[in-house]
């Protein structure tokens, strides 16, 4: 797609994969470990797939999406795409993996790609920016939500994966 911006990031938990993959798919306590994130819904759940309504704040403004979630225990991947897009986004899809480095061990590795809107015919995106505008609130929050979201979901698999250390 044109004007697609790809986006990684990547760190390293103490913890085995099994906890990680825990806290990644608990989509609806995504508000309690992600403070951009203020909802998390599940609409429909299958096999192997759930859609979610989310509310995020990006760059001060709140935008609402439907996503797509497959999930992949045994890859240890949950692939998502939005659905349906907040009103500043073209499309945005990627990926959360969890790769075991050992038994206490795993990589987290978060990857988007996207785009901003392009303007309407009133010459703005989402009645307010220009594409441009538009674009650099979209990369600078998937950048600091993507830092502060692997933070967040390394921070509290090590906690579990410490309480159950303690617990054994």
């Amino acid at each position: 797609m044109e004007n697609t911006q790809h986006t990684e990031h990547t760190v390293t938990a103490q913890a085995p994969q099994s906890v990680v993959w825990e806290v990644l798919t608990d989509i609806e306590n995504y508000p309690n470990l992600f403070g951009a994130t203020k909802s998390a819904v599940i609409t429909e759940r299958g096999d192997g797939y759930e859609i979610a309504r989310l509310e995020v704040d990006v760059s001060g403004q709140l935008q609402a999406w439907t996503t797509r979630r497959d999930l992949d225990p045994e890859l240890g991947v949950v692939a998502y795409r939005q659905l349906e897009t907040a009103p500043l986004v073209e499309h945005m899809s990627g990926e959360w993996r969890a790769l075991p480095y050992g038994p206490d061990r795993t990589q987290i590795v978060l990857t988007h790609d996207f785009a901003a809107r392009q303007e309407g015919a009133d010459g703005k995106v989402a009645g307010k920016f220009t594409h441009a505008e538009a674009h650099e609130m979209l990369a600078g929050a998937v950048e600091r939500n993507s830092t502060a979201h692997l933070a967040a979901v390394r921070d509290e698999a090590e906690r579990r994966a410490a309480r159950a250390k303690r617990a054994a």
